[in-house]
């Protein structure tokens, strides 16, 4: 079920951006012990004349600082509640690093945001999560 949204100026290469995906789901997947299929990560591309930074559309401030020192990524995430504040904090800490190596940005400018979902107010094909889980649970149970 984790989703992330990763926020980012026009501009950056499509196979830095493919890389951001696919690193960031791998990510999500180890520490998070989530499946592969349940996770859904999507890149946000956002015209520089519409992102504020510093207080002025990131186009003006792009025209004097360069882009590396001036962009600010911003990652959000939805996670269903029950996750360990240590993975949160390697959360963080990975999705940081992925993505200051793959936007070249300083991971200082870098920020990341992760909500939590209760499980009666997240759907799944319709279900609440909280009953969705509660079937799949009973299932192994039956199945194991």
């Amino acid at each position: 079920m984790p989703v992330a949204n990763l926020h980012v100026l026009t501009g950056h290469p499509r196979e830095n951006l493919k890389s951001w995906i696919r690193e960031t789901s791998h990510a999500l997947s180890e520490i998070l012990a989530a499946p592969m299929d349940r996770l859904e990560v999507w890149v946000t591309e956002i015209d520089p004349e519409l992102w504020g930074i510093c207080g002025d559309p990131a186009s003006e401030v792009l025209a004097h600082t360069p882009r590396h020192e001036a962009e600010m990524p911003f990652i959000r995430m939805i996670l269903m509640e029950g996750r360990t504040v240590e993975q949160l904090h390697r959360v963080i800490a990975e999705l940081t690093a992925i993505t200051a190596r793959l936007m070249e940005v300083d991971a200082e400018r870098i920020r990341v945001h992760i909500e939590h979902a209760h499980p009666d107010r997240w759907g799944i094909g319709g279900v609440p999560a909280s009953i969705r889980r509660a079937a799949e649970l009973a299932a192994r149970r039956n199945n194991g």
